[in-house]
C-alpha cells in the first residue's frame, strides 16, 4: 500500500494493491483520498501516480470506476476532448466515473473546492452500477443527504489511516454504502418535480403502520388524490414490487418472526400476519421462500 501526503497537508491519499482473494470478494478499492484545494492553488496535487494524475490539457483516462465528491466550492468537469464544453460543478455534486471515459475536472481558481473520492473495481461494482442504471453519458449527479456521503468517505480516510486486517473488504462495504446512497439520491430525483416520493413514502409508512389489516391499495390511492395506475408506476420505481406485492412481502416478514419466536399455530401466525386464509399463506410462504412455514420454522430453530 502507498500512502501519500501533499505538500502543506492538502489531503491524504492512498493507492492499494487487490490480491487475488481480494478480487475474488467482487468490489475492492484502488485509490481513497480526500483534497483541499484552496483558492489559486495549483490542481491536482503533486503525487499521484500513474494514470490517476493528469493534466488539464491532456485530461484522463482511468482503467477503474471512481466516484469524487465535491463538498465545498465550485469548478468544472469536460467530458469530451473534441467539444471541450464544460460543465459546471458545485458543493454537493457527484461525479460517476466509467473505466474508459475521458474527463477531465479542476476547481474554480477563485473558490478552489474540497474534494473525496474512492476509486474502485471488480465484478460486483459493474453489477450494482448497472443494476442502478447509472450511465457514463449523465456522470454527475446532485446530492441531498451531504451529511451521510461525508460520513462515509471519513470512515473510509479512517479505514486508510488505521490499515486494519481485512483491508479491502472493510472499504468494499463502504463503497456500497456509497452507491446505495447515490441510488437512493437517484430514485428520490425520479421525475424531477413530480410528488411521486412523497406519496409512496406516505403510503409505506401507512402500509407498514397497518399491513396485517385489509389494506385496499387502490382505496390508498384515492386517499392520496393520484390516479391508481399513476400510483402504481411510482410505487414500482420508487420501491421495486408493486403495492400488493410491498404488502405481502412486509405479512411475510412479520410471519417469519412469529414462526421463531412464538410457538403459535400455522393459522394463528397467518392470521396475526394478515393472512386471512391459512391454506394461502402456506401457499404463498413456500413460494416466496422455497419451504413450508412448518419446514422453515424446524430449519430456523435448528440454525439457532
Amino acid at each position: 500500500m502507498k500512502a501519500s501526503t501533499p505538500i502543506g497537508l492538502q489531503g491524504l491519499f492512498w493507492y492499494f494493491p487487490a490480491s487475488a482473494r481480494d478480487k475474488n470478494w467482487g468490489i475492492y478499492a484502488t485509490s481513497i483520498g480526500t483534497t483541499h484545494v484552496a483558492p489559486h492553488k495549483p490542481y491536482p496535487p503533486a503525487g499521484h501516480p500513474g494514470c490517476y494524475d493528469y493534466k488539464w490539457e491532456r485530461g484522463r483516462i482511468l482503467p477503474v470506476y471512481a466516484v469524487v465528491y465535491i463538498s465545498r466550492g465550485r469548478g468544472w468537469i469536460d467530458l469530451n476532448p473534441k467539444t471541450a464544453q464544460r460543465q459546471d460543478l458545485e458543493t454537493g455534486n457527484v461525479i460517476l466515473l466509467f473505466p474508459g471515459m475521458w474527463h477531465r475536472y479542476c476547481p474554480d481558481p477563485e473558490f478552489g473546492w474540497d474534494e473525496h473520492w474512492v476509486a474502485f473495481d471488480g465484478k460486483v461494482a459493474a453489477r450494482w452500477i448497472k443494476e442502478c442504471s447509472f450511465s457514463p453519458s449523465q456522470p454527475v449527479l446532485k446530492v441531498q443527504n451531504e451529511e451521510t456521503l461525508r460520513g462515509i468517505f471519513a470512515h473510509l480516510i479512517e479505514i486508510g489511516q488505521q490499515s486494519p486486517v481485512a483491508l479491502q473488504q472493510l472499504m468494499a462495504a463502504q463503497v456500497h454504502c456509497i452507491l446505495a446512497t447515490l441510488y437512493s439520491e437517484k430514485q428520490a430525483a425520479v421525475g424531477g418535480g413530480d410528488p411521486a416520493a412523497d406519496v409512496v413514502r406516505a403510503v409505506q409508512a401507512r402500509m407498514r403502520k397497518g399491513f396485517t389489516s385489509d389494506l385496499n391499495v387502490k382505496q390508498l390511492a384515492r386517499e392520496s388524490k393520484v390516479s391508481y395506475s399513476w400510483f402504481r408506476h411510482a410505487f414500482v420505481q420508487q420501491t421495486g414490487f408493486s403495492p400488493y406485492q410491498y404488502i405481502v412481502e412486509l405479512r411475510l416478514a412479520r410471519a417469519r418472526d412469529l414462526l421463531v419466536q412464538s410457538s403459535l399455530k400455522i393459522k394463528e401466525i397467518a392470521n396475526l400476519s394478515g393472512f386471512a386464509d391459512e391454506h394461502y399463506f402456506s401457499r404463498i410462504f413456500k413460494a416466496r421462500v422455497g419451504l413450508t412455514p412448518h419446514q422453515w420454522r424446524t430449519q430456523a430453530r435448528t440454525e439457532t
